[in-house]
């Protein structure tokens, strides 16, 4: 919570350590704002659906990729072609 005159952190405090005011009680969501501010936790917000990223494509059949840097070889390649490491 921050306080009423100041703004300084009050930790919920019923006096504001930094400046003496005595603050006025808050409701669970506005807690973390500045007076003013817009809550993380209004019911707009609380209430809108996230999207759902669609899944990732499988990599195509006869590729493989490199554990080190991501690189793409040919399912022969035994070892990458851009860092060298050994290809599983």
């Amino acid at each position: 919570m921050f306080c009423d005159t100041c703004h300084w952190y009050t930790a919920g405090e019923k006096i504001c350590p930094h400046c003496g005011a005595v603050q006025s009680p808050k409701k669970a969501k506005d807690m973390f704002n500045l007076p003013g501010d817009v809550s993380v936790l209004d019911d707009k917000l609380i209430n809108t659906p996230v999207p759902v990223p669609k899944p990732a494509a499988p990599p195509p059949q006869g590729i493989k990729f490199c554990v080190r840097c991501g690189t793409g070889a040919s399912i022969a390649s035994r070892f990458c072609s851009r860092c060298g490491a050994p290809l599983k």
